[in-house]
């Protein structure tokens, strides 16, 4: 029978042969049989092999249940799962009897058992290989065919037989087998049976989760036995390696067994030998997707994380070896040691008092995590910031890492990664969180942490010890508390017992002064309180004692107390350093507010919002800056993530309620906190407030107590109270009211009677708000509002508050929003306006006799007289008004009013079309007649275009024109109306006139140009600019032919000017509302412009210009002409900064348009002898993207026209660069590596032909030209050796007709000199010269030609 079945032969044929094809010498028909004959079949072998187990040796029985096997998949349910039973049970049977006859050295049946064993070995292992086929995707050559499976078995769940089976194993490889198997190979055939199907386990991703637990738990109980007492250790490292290389979902189940084979058996060596193997690996990152994107060195590296996890030890054991992974080339293998050493960290940290010596490991492996910081993957940085994020959550502070960590943090803030600035904006946030300073309460004041450091040098030098004091004099005692007189004694009691309770209060933690750079040393409450105590206990102390050396000065004290003020020293100086680096990160953080990448700006805010509640006094203007972000697009999920952020960073800080806090201490909290958000705000600022605010109210995250208490503070008249907190409760009330109407509806009363009353009055502030609370009557939309008749008490004070007189400035943006006041609530404003206008006419211009003031004080400085043009009738020589400032409120309130007329009368042309729309849908019929006709809404449109271009500004019952010739007179005649606020209103008042009438516009443009050209006062020039934008959109034409003046703004030398330049400009050119002209490159130089504000807006122009249709590409030309021609020159570094920008948006993809950029700029060599524009167009020329071979093909055909400028270096230098660029092309093709090729041997041979002409005709040139010359030389490649000879002939003539030439220099006369010139040019120059200028005179023809018409055909 033994020579019957070999166990070694029938496993290698079990695993080589298909099912189909294994032989079975007494095989059994299953297939096709019945159910009732399988069974017959069945209960035969259950009743052989349960009776005797030893029955397995018989040949029928043991081909039959082969049989069985090989038609496994095949079988009906509950047959397959009677076969396993059946099976299992007489295993178990026989492990039992061996088990017994090996107790009692039965040698005799050892034979007999062995045969049995090895027969059920076979059998368990192949039932266990075959049952798991069906839920893993592994192919063993198990017999099992891949098609035809019943569904039956497929259904079926062998957890609970395969755990039976590997109880039974277990069993077995507990007793002594060797007692069996006296020779290895055949022992380790045997367990070889049974390892494969416990590591096919693991196969199937199930096994990690909660459901293969149990079965895990088996399979490792079997692999440890078989690898301790087996001799199985090599056989189970190749199989784990190679799970660790095929299969991803392996690495935690491998990492378990080697965890469960440390601590249940004791067994290291297996770890050891595996970690040495994945040490001497080398991990690959290729640049092929394939072999980048394999799961090789990930699931090592997880298997390698996770190993960290549940066995630390080990791991640290051979760190040295796993250690070299850092430099390998996967970036994953750096990443998992980086994570490695930060969880040793955190392990070593809690063992550390048992081993001091495990500090140093400690500083190195922070030193190991600093420098990976340096690492060129971005992954690699971000993951050791991760680490760090896990080090910092430990209770063990090291204080100096701590501070390297946050220069580290600040340093990367800048990194070009985005994911690394978000961790390390994360990683700052969690400093802040988790810092060690709580002495005081936890926060981070800079002021009050300097002030406590500064206390205490002055305290430490103002003191000394007893081994200080030099010999010859005698010490004297330590003062202490016992010996001090007893009125020191009692006034020093209160200190100390206040200095007591404020230290109950706190959470004092003290760092040591330590030089370790690890110092995990706590000091408790109780020592830190009792440092504090002393320090307050001696302090008179300090202030007795003579010393020897200072005696008046110096008091002596212990040497305990003086190292625990030093340890108080460094304790502040740390505090102190950390807070000022946190401080230098703000600006960066701001900066990140505005990114593209919305996890940063998430984390920016985060950031702001921890550094506020720490009392970080920077992190206020971060939190205002926030509120930019209200703005956000919401179209994504992520700006809804930025706005959802934003509006909890608001409701946290200042909405949310104190649980710890009474009610109505909570409600006179938040109003006070949404009171101070308006203090000290810009516009911006408050429009953004009033958006977030209103958002706020639409989602109902305000209580109306606080609303009532907005309102009582408003109204508050009993006492006294700042003027701020009234306003800013106002301010606050109209924008809630935005969003709900009913916040001002009910209060109209107290509006007229705090703010339109004499409160109002006397600020004008608050009347200037309350105004605009007021607007918020009509609704969201003016076209749908309220309308008010003009009886109605509102405007009786609003034109009460505007007639009344006043000389300050805050009066016009009060009346400014008064008047919009009127012209949205009433429903004749037009009507009350007319009146105060009148009425302040008469006050200006009335019949007092005008007395003769001295000059105005505010005078402005007269800068341009356009009286003599403007001048069509005898005007008096002096004003005839009677004070400068009512004139000038005069102006306004015109001016102002022509422009809400405009809008008004828009609202009534809206209103009109929307009625006459509501009755034409009733009258069908007349349709087709108003189609061939026109239509009522054209007759109605047609008719309010004449109202504003005729009635408004020239009809003879308008208000308004009877001004339109005075604003005229004192704008142009500003030698007599001096007054800067009268010429700037009266300015301001010219700018809304023409916006009104396109006659009006035409008629005075030119005085508001020549206003504009000569005006001194900045404010005039910002108006005016403002305006022409208006204009722009009114009056499209008029503007767009004198646009030149609105782009020479852009060189203002007033930031302000320029920048409501470039935002009037970019908000015209991006709405099609001008062209484009050559004047962009003005645009372009404000890239660098020293006001980052100009910049940025210009950045943002260029980036949204990029979108629109070959914009840059049509402009490149006149940009690129007018920067390198203006005078005076741009910086050349500047203008390489500003190309780089300008270049990096890919508009010359398309080959055509490439090689036109290409051509123009080759063409741009020949019209200029300045190398200067050689440098700048080479550079130009060296940004181009050259993708294509046709575009190195266009850049090799210009070549005469840049070969005689190659000498340059720079020039040079740039078309090294291009062909370098070209080199590094992946997929280069052939045609594309001829033409580079032939360029760079062209390039090479016309720079060395051009440095020597060079020297020839500049013999006399300083040494650094000459020195340049012979670094061209060195650089020029060797041409081949066919080339070699011409040259060297070139070179010798040359130098003999320059010796010819230094000969006859010191005795001939010029004619003779220029016989020698001609000599030269025959002899040593070159012979293209006459060819280039053919190609100069065809490129300048060319030159001209717009490079638009590609892109626009």
């Amino acid at each position: 029978m033994s020579a019957q079945f070999v166990l070694h032969e029938e496993v290698l044929r079990l695993q080589r042969e298909e099912s189909n094809n294994y032989f079975i010498p007494n095989e059994v028909a299953i297939q096709g049989k019945t159910k009732g004959e399988l069974t017959r079949y069945l209960n035969d072998i259950t009743d052989r092999i349960e009776v005797e187990s030893d029955g397995i040796c018989d040949p029928l029985v043991f081909d039959k249940i082969r049989s069985f096997l090989k038609n496994f998949q095949h079988l009906p349910k509950e047959t397959a799962s009677k076969v396993m039973d059946s099976l299992l049970s007489a295993f178990r049977a026989q492990v039992r009897s061996t088990a017994e006859d090996l107790d009692r050295n039965e040698k005799d049946m050892f034979a007999t058992h062995r045969q049995c064993l090895e027969r059920y070995g076979f059998l368990v292992h192949w039932i266990l290989i075959v049952s798991d086929e069906s839920s893993t995707s592994s192919t063993t050559a198990s017999g099992k065919p891949k098609k035809g499976k019943s569904r039956a078995s497929e259904q079926i769940d062998w957890t609970s037989h395969k755990i039976k089976a590997f109880d039974f194993i277990a069993r077995l490889l507990e007793i002594k087998m060797s007692k069996l198997w006296a020779l290895t190979p055949e022992r380790q055939t045997f367990i070889g049976l049974f390892t494969k199907p416990a590591f096919q386990i693991f196969e199937d991703p199930a096994t990690s989760k909660s459901q293969g637990k149990e079965i895990k738990a088996r399979a490792f109980r079997v692999l440890g036995l078989s690898i301790k007492y087996y001799d199985y250790m090599f056989g189970a490292q190749t199989t784990i390696m190679q799970n660790l290389q095929y299969w991803e979902h392996s690495a935690e189940p491998m990492a378990e067994l080697l965890k469960y084979m440390i601590d249940k058996q004791d067994y290291t060596q297996l770890t050891d030998e595996i970690l040495r193997e994945i040490s001497n690996k080398d991990f690959k990152d290729v640049s092929s997707k394939e072999v980048k994107d394999s799961p090789n060195a990930k699931t090592f590296a997880a298997f390698l994380v996770k190993l960290t996890e549940l066995s630390p030890k080990t791991v640290l054991k051979n760190l040295g070896l796993l250690i070299h992974q850092l430099g390998s080339e996967s970036y994953t293998m750096r990443m998992a040691i980086i994570e490695i050493l930060g969880n040793l960290i955190v392990e070593l940290t809690k063992h550390v008092d048992d081993n001091p010596a495990q500090k140093d490991q400690i500083n190195g492996f922070f030193d190991i995590l600093e420098e990976r910081m340096l690492d060129p993957i971005a992954f690699v940085r971000s993951k050791v910031l991760q680490t760090y994020l896990r080090i910092l959550d430990i209770k063990t502070k090291f204080p100096k890492r701590r501070y390297a960590l946050c220069v580290l943090s600040v340093r990367h803030l800048q990194d070009k990664s985005s994911i690394v600035r978000k961790y390390a904006i994360r990683v700052l946030t969690k400093l802040v969180v988790t810092h060690p300073f709580s002495m005081y309460g936890g926060e981070l004041d800079l002021e009050s942490w300097q002030a406590k450091l500064d206390k205490l040098k002055e305290e430490i030098e103002g003191v000394t010890t007893e081994d200080d004091i030099p010999l010859p004099f005698a010490p004297p005692a330590v003062v202490g508390k016992e010996q001090l007189p007893e009125s020191n004694q009692v006034a020093d009691k209160e200190p100390t017992a206040e200095k007591g309770q404020s230290d109950e209060q706190s959470d004092p933690k003290e760092n040591g002064a330590d030089d370790s750079d690890v110092e995990m040393e706590e000091t408790s409450e109780e020592a830190t309180n009792e440092t504090a105590q002393n320090e307050q206990r001696e302090e008179p102390a300090q202030q007795q004692g003579p010393s020897p050396s200072d005696a008046s000065n110096k008091a002596v004290i212990s040497a305990e107390k003086m190292q625990q003020l030093t340890l108080m020293k460094t304790f502040h100086a740390d505090a102190v350093k950390f807070i000022q680096q946190l401080h230098a990160s703000m600006p960066l953080i701001f900066q990140l507010l505005s990114s593209k990448s919305k996890p940063e700006v998430l984390e920016a805010m985060e950031f702001l919002v921890t550094a506020y509640e720490y009392k970080i006094s920077t992190a206020s203007e971060g939190i205002r800056k926030m509120l930019h972000l209200i703005w956000t697009k919401d179209t994504s999920d992520e700006g809804k993530g930025v706005k959802m952020k934003l509006l909890e960073c608001y409701r946290k800080l200042y909405l949310d309620p104190d649980v710890r806090r009474t009610p109505r201490e909570n409600i006179n909290t938040i109003t006070r906190n949404l009171i101070q958000l308006t203090y000290n705000t810009t516009l911006a600022e408050l429009t953004s407030l009033e958006q977030l605010l209103s958002t706020v109210m639409a989602e109902d995250l305000l209580g109306e107590n606080v609303i009532d208490k907005l309102w009582s503070v408003y109204g508050f008249t009993s006492g006294n109270i700042p003027k701020e907190q009234r306003r800013g409760a106002i301010i606050i009330l109209g924008m809630l009211a935005k969003a709900r109407t009913e916040i001002v509806t009910e209060k109209v009363d107290a509006l007229l009677r705090i703010g339109l009353g004499q409160l109002g009055k006397s600020d004008l502030a608050l009347a200037r708000y309350t105004c605009i609370a007021l607007q918020r009557l009509a609704g969201r939309s003016a076209h749908a509002g309220i309308r008010l008749p003009m009886s109605h008490a509102v405007f009786g004070r609003l034109k009460d508050m505007i007639e009344s007189p006043s000389q300050e400035m805050e009066w016009f943006s009060m009346t400014e929003q008064a008047i919009n006041a009127i012209y949205m609530l009433g429903e004749h404003p037009d009507v009350l306006c007319g009146e105060i206008i009148r009425n302040k006419t008469i006050k200006v211009f009335g019949e007092r006799a005008r007395s003769e003031s001295p000059p105005d004080e505010d005078a402005m400085e007269v800068d341009y007289d356009m009286s003599i043009s403007q001048q069509a009738l005898p005007y008096p020589a002096n004003p005839i008004h009677q004070s400068a400032m009512e004139l000038s409120q005069l102006l306004f309130m015109v001016g102002h009013v022509a422009l809400k007329q405009i809008v008004h009368l828009e609202i009534i042309e809206a209103a009109w079309k929307k009625k006459k729309a509501k009755t034409d849908d009733k009258k069908v019929v007349e349709e087709e007649l108003e189609q061939v006709g026109g239509t009522a809404e054209d007759d109605i449109g047609d008719t309010i275009t004449h109202i504003r271009e005729r009635e408004v500004l020239f009809g003879a019952n308008s208000l308004l024109a009877r001004y339109g010739p005075l604003i005229t007179e004192v704008c142009a005649r500003n030698k007599i109306y001096t007054d800067r606020t009268l010429q700037m209103t009266a300015t301001l008042a010219l700018g809304k006139f023409m916006c009104v009438s396109s006659d009006y516009c035409e008629k005075n443009l030119q005085l508001l140009f020549t206003i504009l050209e000569k005006s001194k006062d900045a404010t005039i020039r910002s108006n005016i600019v403002i305006a022409l934008g208006d204009m722009a959109v009114c009056f499209n034409t008029l503007i767009d032919e004198n646009i030149s003046f609105l782009y020479n703004r852009l060189g203002d030398e007033n930031s302000l000017v320029k920048k409501n330049a470039v935002m009037v400009l970019t908000h015209l050119i991006l709405n099609g509302m001008v062209k484009v002209k050559g004047q962009i490159s003005e645009m372009a130089k404000c890239l660098e412009d020293p006001d980052q504000r100009i910049a940025d807006l210009a950045k943002l122009f260029f980036t949204e210009l990029a979108t629109k249709d070959n914009a840059i590409y049509n402009n490149l030309p006149d940009i690129i002409s007018n920067l390198t021609n203006c005078e005076p020159k741009v910086d050349e570094e500047i203008f390489r900064r500003i190309m780089r920008f300008v270049f990096s948006f890919e508009f010359a993809e398309k080959e055509k348009q490439a090689e036109n950029v290409v051509d123009k700029l080759c063409q741009r060599f020949a019209n200029t002898d300045d190398e200067r524009i050689w440098r700048d167009i080479a550079f130009c020329l060296s940004l181009l993207p050259f993708k294509s071979e046709r575009s190195f093909r266009k850049l090799l055909e210009g070549l005469p026209t840049y070969q005689d400028k190659l000498h340059v270096e720079s020039v040079h230098k740039s078309f090294q660069e291009i062909i370098a660029k070209g080199r590094l092309q992946k997929s280069a093709k052939p045609e594309l590596k001829s033409v580079l090729d032939e360029l760079d041997q062209k390039i090479a041979r016309k720079s060395g032909e051009t440095a020597e002409e060079t020297v020839i005709n500049h013999g006399d040139a300083p040494k650094s030209t000459e020195a340049k010359t012979r670094v061209l030389r060195k650089r020029a490649p060797r041409a081949a050796k066919g080339q070699q000879q011409p040259q060297q002939q070139r070179k010798k003539s040359t130098t003999e007709a320059s010796r010819k030439r230094r000969r006859r220099a010191a005795d001939s006369s010029e004619e003779e000199e220029e016989e020698e010139e001609m000599e030269l040019d025959d002899d040593g120059d070159d012979d293209d010269d006459d060819d280039d200028g053919n190609d100069d005179d065809a490129s300048s023809s060319s030159s001209d030609e717009p490079m638009a018409e590609d892109g626009n055909k």
